[in-house]
């Protein structure tokens, strides 16, 4: 999801993983309740909701970066659009995506939200053309046409569908790897190395879905040349890295490390981060404010280490976490935490201040 706004000016408190989460999760909810209330295959969809249709689409960005020559659209042009992509479409797809398209199908292409976190994922499957969003007593229903529920039905068993859907899971696992260890890369590296790997495949060449898969997959913005960027969903000053940068770049690391190299690096980081991530968890079980779980809170501060935050700015943000005063116990805690956990490498020589 691209990442809007600059919190560059707020306090550490207010730019946390949890607080950047709840920010998008609120923009979301707010997009959602202006979405038109028809899908792309409704019976009753005209020519004339064609524009409304396509404007809130991957397609209407996908155009315009691509320079295509601005058209009117109709309601039958858009539905073959869909359907001549859907096949590869719903195995190159995020994995919150796909199991709720699993979910749709089952339940026959009506589904209730009953977690928030579902919210980015429903938004992104609206904005594939293949479902309407409906709003009762605050609760958000996902509707699937029943002629797309069929076909997907049909894909999902199919064994290219399991083959793209691996192909899929091991490119997105090594990027969560690269990010938890640099906190930012190019899309170029993964994207290059997924095309590779469809070869042979109803996805060969569709560098067009590749590209809408990491950006439905990964918080992203966009550097200063314009290029796609992924970012850890923590990573609180996107522009400040992307200053830091310089080569060999992150999406070269990426191209030389193998996805059991990374692999290998993030259980290397976790073995030496576990116990220091038990010990803050034990420190603060029980002292946690409610709207905060205490998991959170420690993967927070973690975090928040990770961009070099100074310990008084992260004593102010556990203060903020918590119904009382820290204890000696927890700001010793802290303080281990904050020394000890594995800075992203563009802050590994300097403290964000």
């Amino acid at each position: 999801m691209l990442r809007h706004g600059n919190t560059r000016p707020f306090h550490w408190a207010d730019k946390t993983m949890s607080v950047l989460r709840a920010d998008q999760l609120e923009a979301c909810e707010k997009e959602l309740a202006g979405l038109p209330p028809f899908c792309l295959f409704d019976a009753g969809c005209q020519d004339q909701h064609a524009e409304e249709i396509y404007d809130l689409s991957y397609y209407a960005a996908e155009d315009r970066s691509s320079g295509a020559i601005p058209s009117l659209h109709t309601v039958n042009e858009l539905r073959i659009r869909v359907l001549a992509s859907f096949a590869p479409e719903t195995a190159l797809i995020p994995s919150e995506e796909h199991d709720m398209l699993v979910r749709l199908v089952l339940f026959g292409g009506r589904m209730a939200l009953q977690d928030w976190n579902e919210l980015i994922p429903a938004r992104s499957m609206i904005r594939r053309l293949w479902c309407r969003g409906e709003w009762k007593e605050n609760t958000l229903i996902l509707h699937m046409p029943q002629q797309l529920c069929a076909a997907a039905l049909i894909l999902l068993a199919g064994e290219e569908h399991k083959k793209i859907r691996d192909i899929v899971e091991q490119v997105t696992d090594s990027i969560d790897n690269t990010l938890y260890l640099y906190g930012m890369m190019q899309a170029a590296g993964p994207a290059r190395h997924i095309l590779s790997l469809l070869k042979g495949t109803c996805a060969e060449g569709r560098s067009d879905l590749v590209h809408r898969l990491l950006s439905a997959s990964f918080d992203y913005v966009y550097d200063r040349s314009g290029n796609l960027t992924l970012i850890h969903p923590g990573l609180a000053d996107p522009e400040k890295m992307i200053a830091m940068m310089s080569a060999p770049s992150v999406s070269e690391s990426f191209r030389d490390f193998s996805p059991d190299m990374m692999s290998g690096a993030s259980v290397s980081v976790m073995d030496l981060e576990s116990p220091l991530y038990d010990q803050m968890l034990s420190s603060i079980m029980g002292s946690v404010r409610p709207e905060l779980t205490p998991e959170d809170a420690v993967e927070d501060l973690i975090i928040l280490a990770k961009q070099g935050v100074s310990l008084k700015d992260m004593s102010e943000v556990l203060t903020s976490m918590l119904v009382s005063i820290p204890t000696p116990d927890m700001l010793k805690c802290l303080e281990n935490l904050q020394r000890q956990i594995p800075r992203w490498v563009y802050f590994s020589s300097s403290r964000v201040q």
